[in-house]
């Protein structure tokens, strides 16, 4: 059965992206750190997992229907933080909005498909810049540099994106509307 791994991401605005990518270029070029380069910069909702190449239009239809009952939610980025000793990342508010929309998904898509439970830690909305391949020695130099370093930014994300590995690097796989067309609560 041919299997391929896919993740669950919110995708900020194309202007953020691009100054993401910047700082994930500089922490290849300074600390030799590319991991973070091999997907476009995001805010994981549920880890990479495994799924069957037959069963994809399962996932998308949970993903679309789950997509119909969720408003844009508001990704609100304010410094640097780390995961010591090898994670640095842009640190995302974790909203009520952005936590709610991440508990709903992991029940309304992940347990009803089964999803393998993939999640060692609990949320923490964060968008990585140096990961995986960053040095302990390369982490303490980065880790001096970015902690003190200003980054806010703020933007509105109206889809969730399926991304999806091809053998080299993640790529988007399909964006899902968030259209929020459940009825309002009284």
């Amino acid at each position: 059965m041919n299997r391929r791994q896919y993740f669950m991401a919110l995708l900020p605005s194309p202007e953020i992206q691009a100054e993401v990518t910047c700082l994930k270029q500089y922490c290849c070029d300074r600390y030799q750190s590319q991991a973070a380069l091999r997907s476009p910069p995001h805010v994981t909702l549920y880890p990479p997992f495994w799924w069957p190449d037959a069963a994809i239009a399962e996932l998308e239809q949970a993903l679309e229907t789950f997509c119909c009952q969720v408003a844009p939610v508001e990704l609100i980025f304010d410094g640097f933080a780390a995961f010591a000793p090898r994670v640095i990342y842009i640190h995302v508010a974790p909203t009520p909005a952005l936590k709610d929309l991440q508990a709903q998904l992991v029940k309304a898509v992940v347990k009803p498909l089964n999803l393998p439970p993939t999640q060692r830690h609990p949320f923490t909305p964060h968008m990585t810049i140096a990961f995986r391949d960053l040095t302990k020695e390369h982490f303490r130099h980065a880790w001096a540099e970015f902690q003190e370093k200003p980054f806010t930014a703020r933007c509105w994300v109206s889809h969730l994106t399926l991304l999806v590995h091809n053998g080299r690097r993640w790529q988007i796989y399909r964006e899902f509307l968030l259209r929020n067309l459940a009825p309002e609560a009284p």
